[in-house]
């Protein structure tokens, strides 16, 4: 994609995807144990405290990497989520916003949102959604955040999700990239 390469005069290119369902279960990972007594995943038969969704946004050029958390994905939470993307940038700056092609993009408020906000939005084409360059960043989210994990509560998870984005653009991602205004509340 031409939009990867170079970063459009007056524009800005992020990568959007959903990362879930995330449900509190244990989660086999890898860590250092002491010999002959490996850590035990406890048993889970009824998970009643739901499921979450991580809506992730990616500026490509900044290397930043923000993202809120919602307890489904229906089309007020992307909105929602949309707008507090959309307030990280001023209105003059079009966003491009690169998203696969799940059928929940499809709501007519999104499409008006973005069609009154400056956003152009860039599906990928079907069944190719590793052209979204978010789609890297799942696999050290996952190792980081999630395996070896054993949490009670969602918040836990969460604040363990936001630290992560937290360190993750200390450590990567241009200092003074618009993508950090983004408010996870």
């Amino acid at each position: 994609m031409k939009l990867y390469e170079k970063a459009p005069r007056h524009g800005a290119v992020i990568c959007f995807d959903e990362f879930g369902p995330m449900e509190l279960k244990p989660m086999a990972g890898t860590c250092w144990a002491k010999k002959k007594q490996p850590q035990r995943l406890r048993v889970t038969y009824h998970r009643r405290q739901g499921t979450e969704q991580l809506l992730v946004f990616y500026d490509v050029h900044d290397n930043c990497l923000a993202g809120t958390i919602h307890k489904r994905k229906t089309s007020r939470d992307l909105l929602a989520a949309w707008r507090r993307l959309r307030a990280c940038y001023p209105e003059d700056i079009r966003i491009h916003l690169i998203l696969d092609n799940l059928s929940s993009h499809r709501y007519q408020s999104l499409s008006e949102f973005a069609r009154t906000h400056n956003i152009a939005l860039v599906p990928t084409t079907t069944y190719a959604s590793w052209l979204n360059a978010i789609e890297a960043h799942f696999g050290p989210l996952k190792s980081f955040c999630l395996n070896n994990s054993d949490d009670r509560d969602h918040l836990t998870r969460r604040r363990r999700i936001y630290r992560y984005l937290t360190w993750r653009n200390r450590k990567n991602a241009r200092p003074n990239s618009p993508l950090r205004l983004f408010r996870r509340y």
